[in-house]
């Protein structure tokens, strides 16, 4: 008998005990066992693998690091083995192998569900392949993944019968299918599990120039082919040892390997016959490996560039119900293949027809929109798109169904000189078929000029939107009923490079609504000559339209800063026409500075909201007599929360030229021209007017004598602050100024030297055309509400004459009375102060403010008396 050396040592230590009797244990050494496992590593041959490691985990816990060693293969790829020697006879290990690259990071790995058990002779056989965590990002579908395949022996006598089997999923989780090989010898397979019995390979008769090995004729080459649901495959093939005594398998032609993934063929693609079509091949190789093709088509065709990934292919004739199918063999260098499969629809052309067109207007001036409509549809009933497009100006967002389209076009300023504006139609079917129409439209309006382009611009529904910032050489038109929205860019008119001087308004209305937000308007470089009406020139021009300005700047609008020219208004708003339908304006959070005449302008029949703005006229000038706010002629609404400063006039001297800048002025009625109507229902309120010759003018007149106006035209002038630090202008300084009728002028702050007759002779703080010498008291708040026992909102009353206009009484005070005897009246808001009876009307606007307190609920009446005359009003108790 022939004993293994480990029992051949514990022998030899029984024969010890037994001859010498006082041996209390056996030596404290032992040879090594003689079984384990064979790990074979395939990696990925994508990777760049530098080092491979084994972690082993044995049975009492302890773990072993085990670097593998690499064998290149002629064959292609590379393997890597080690022998896992157990510590315990016929122990489990647990095992993790791991790929490391160049830079030491862990580019795959692979840890086997179960423990390999170590037998105690002889090698069991471990063939594992590292994996990255997760597949190739953008698959619809991924290779299955052979993770291991196991055999108790690495080499198997002839005859015997070995298990092999193999752990694999799928990162779909679908069901696979499993096709196992081996190159001699007996497999019966169910699934991932097999019985072979070995064999060692049939060696080929006459073996001469064949790719017979004989260095491999005692290794059995096991081949798994594992294919999921869609078809995609992965292979591993190996050696197993065939014999008795001999060493391990051959590490050669050790690989695994995963098959080209196809696209998903998907829907049929439209193709005209005889058009060619470009094949967008998408076959993925998770290895890496270069991929050869061999294109063919179901259909009659030629290909250019049979054998590449993306050929060309031209239909010759139209198949049967227009199914055609490309189909590219796909094999990588492994021998491993696929199907590309590319659906097409060929068929012979037929484009859509174009039933109906419709134009609302053959020609356009700047600013004017044009409507076109069409009307189409397919012979074979096939779906169809519609494609617009303009050589010049901009179209807007067609709107439509399957069967029509409709959309606007429109150019706001000039068009190139000798093209015609030009907007086409495309009509394309599913088949891929289209039909052109064209719609020129007879331009009206002005060629651009040297250097000139047409502002760029996006048309949208109600809104044309600046793309970017434009100079312009004349004025760009805002469609009717559109918003024009600067988008943060400028607009700006120059001269430079035209040829010619810049005539009227940067930005204009072509219809009765025009809005304009979030816009820069300026000049630059303008020739300082006069021009009169529609030449003269403005930022913003609005012309019988209703409007709302938001947002926006006009600034620099002038003709160099030495011109004299009664023009450069930055907003000019006009609806004069004798029998104008009246139109609304608001003006809100916007700037207007520097410009060379006025800053907002407003005639006619408007009704007007001028609302957190700053009027800007960059202080006093020898030049011109400016004005921040001009109302006229017709003009009612509301003034409130603007500041508005700098328009002052340094007078020469010269009575010809005498005049004043002014911060608010309010004119109308015939002194200004037949037929011009007065301005009315007017409220100038919580305004801050600084540094303007007159603060707020009211020069109404309706004759050549300056008559003011017969009746009360209803203007408030209420809470504003006035100032002017000092006289700048000796021919005319006041903070307001007044020749209306019973114009109602209250509670405005006026401060400063420049409005202080007191000081300067041609100064005053407040001056109001009165007529005659009589005078009456008037209430200048209406009848108020107030709680029992609570202090009353503040009242005020005046002086006034006889038509109601702020006039000083003979003896500057009020005396006070009230129906119930215990109300009292104060100089506080809050009541707190002893009562009085008398309201001193020492101001410049002739007026007392007091308040009062009742104890008793129901009717108040209130009766103010100076100068001889009184006046009652009537407060509610509650």
């Amino acid at each position: 008998m022939t004993l293994k050396p480990a029992r051949v040592l514990h022998l030899v230590g029984l024969l010890l005990l037994s001859t010498f009797g006082c041996v209390e244990e056996e030596p404290a050494f032992t040879a090594p066992l003689a079984g384990g496992a064979r790990l074979v590593v395939a990696p990925p041959r994508s990777m760049e693998v530098i080092e491979v490691t084994a972690s082993v985990t044995h049975a009492s816990g302890a773990t072993e690091k085990k670097a593998l060693t690499s064998a290149a293969d002629p064959d292609g790829g590379i393997a890597w083995s080690a022998v896992v020697k157990p510590a315990s006879p016929e122990e489990e290990v647990l095992l993790t192998v791991a790929a490391e690259d160049a830079a030491e990071a862990v580019v795959a790995s692979v840890s086997p569900d179960a423990g390999v058990k170590l037998a105690l002779y002889g090698e069991a056989l471990v063939v594992l392949v590292p994996l990255p965590e997760s597949g190739a990002q953008g698959l619809a579908n991924h290779a299955p993944r052979i993770h291991e395949v196991r055999a108790r022996s690495a080499i198997v006598a002839p005859g015997d019968t070995v298990t092999l089997s193999a752990q694999v999923s799928d990162p779909e989780e679908g069901a696979l299918t499993y096709e196992w090989t081996a190159s001699g010898g007996v497999l019966a397979c169910e699934e991932a599990t097999c019985e072979w019995t070995a064999a060692r390979p049939p060696v080929p008769e006459g073996d001469a120039g064949t790719d017979y090995d004989r260095t491999l004729k005692d290794d059995a080459l096991i081949r798994l082919r594992v294919t999921d649901a869609q078809g995609a495959e992965s292979t591993l093939q190996f050696h197993i040892g065939v014999g008795t005594v001999r060493g391990p398998a051959s590490l050669r032609k050790t690989w695994f390997n995963r098959a080209p993934v196809a696209a998903v063929a998907g829907e049929p693609q439209q193709v005209m016959l005889g058009s060619t079509f470009q094949v967008q091949s998408a076959v993925t190789d998770e290895d890496g490996d270069a991929l050869t093709y061999a294109w063919s088509a179901t259909c009659e065709g030629t290909f250019e560039g049979i054998t590449l990934a993306n050929p060309a292919f031209t239909p010759t004739a139209a198949p049967l119900d227009c199914g055609c199918q490309l189909k590219g063999a796909v094999t990588d260098s492994f021998g491993a293949s696929t199907e590309q499969v590319v659906n097409l629809c060929v068929r012979a052309e037929a484009p859509p027809i174009v039933k109906t067109t419709s134009q609302s207007a053959t020609s356009a001036l700047a600013g004017e929109r044009v409507t076109f409509t069409v009307e189409a549809m397919d012979p074979r009933a096939e779906a169809m798109t519609f494609a617009w497009a303009s050589n010049v100006g901009a179209l807007g967002t067609p709107v439509g169904d399957a069967a029509t389209s409709t959309v606007d076009w429109t150019e706001l300023s000039c068009v190139p000189a000798d093209v015609t504006p030009t907007v086409e139609l495309v009509v394309t079917n599913a088949s891929g078929a289209s039909s052109r129409h064209s719609f020129p439209v007879e331009w009206m309006g002005r060629r651009c000029g040297p250097g000139e382009t047409a502002c760029a611009i996006t048309l949208s529904p109600g809104q044309v939107t600046l793309r970017e910032d434009c100079v312009v050489q004349s004025a760009v038109f805002i469609p009717d009923g559109f918003t024009f929205n600067g988008n943060g860019h400028t607009l700006t008119a120059s001269e430079d490079g035209a040829g010619e001087r810049y005539k009227g308004a940067v930005l204009r209305n072509r219809g009765t609504v025009a809005n304009v937000r979030d816009v820069t308007v300026t000049a630059r470089n303008l020739s300082d000559v006069c021009d009169l009406g529609v030449d003269s020139l403005r930022g913003i021009l609005l012309e019988g339209a209703s409007s709302t300005i938001e947002e926006t700047v006009v600034k620099d609008l002038n003709q160099g800063i030495a011109s004299g020219c009664q023009e450069g208004f930055g907003i000019d708003v006009r609806n004069r026409a004798a029998d104008a339908t009246p139109v609304t304006l608001v003006i809100r959070n916007s700037e207007v500075t520097g410009y060379q005449k006025a800053g907002v302008v407003v005639q006619g029949r408007v009704e007007v909201t001028l609302e957190d703005n700053v009027i800007d006229g960059l202080g006093p000038t020898g030049r011109i007599a400016r004005i921040g706010i001009q109302l006229a002629y017709g003009v009612s609404g509301q003034v409130t929360g603007n500041r508005v400063q700098g328009n002052a006039y340094l007078w020469d001297g010269d009575p010809e030229h005498a005049a004043s800048g002014s911060g608010l002025l309010v004119v109308g009625g015939a002194y200004y021209g037949a037929g011009r109507e007065l301005c009315h229902d007017l409220s100038i309120e919580d305004n801050e007017l600084v540094e303007n010759d007159v603060g707020v003018d009211l020069s109404q007149a309706v004759d050549d004598d300056f008559t003011p106006p017969a009746a009360s035209q209803n203007i408030q002038v209420l809470g504003n602050t006035l100032t002017k630090a000092e006289l700048t202008n000796e021919s005319y300084q006041a903070a307001i100024y007044d020749n209306g009728t019973a114009n109602l002028i209250s509670r405005n702050r006026i401060t400063g030297d420049g409005y202080n007759g007191e000081l300067h002779e041609n100064a005053i703080a407040l001056d109001v055309e009165t007529r005659g010498d009589d005078r009456q008291v008037g209430f200048a708040t209406p009848e108020r509400t107030l709680d029992v026992g609570a202090c009353s909102e503040e009242l005020v009353v005046q002086g006034w004459d006889l038509a109601g206009n702020l006039a000083p009484l003979s003896v500057p005070e009020v005396a006070l009375a009230a129906s119930d005897p215990g109300a009292t009246f104060h100089l506080r808001s809050d009541c707190l102060d002893a009562p009085v009876s008398v309201v001193s009307l020492k101001n410049e606007q002739r007026e007392g403010i007091f308040y009062v307190r009742a104890t008793t609920a129901g009717p108040l009446t209130i009766t103010a008396t100076g100068d001889g005359a009184s006046k009652t009003q009537e407060q509610t108790v509650r």
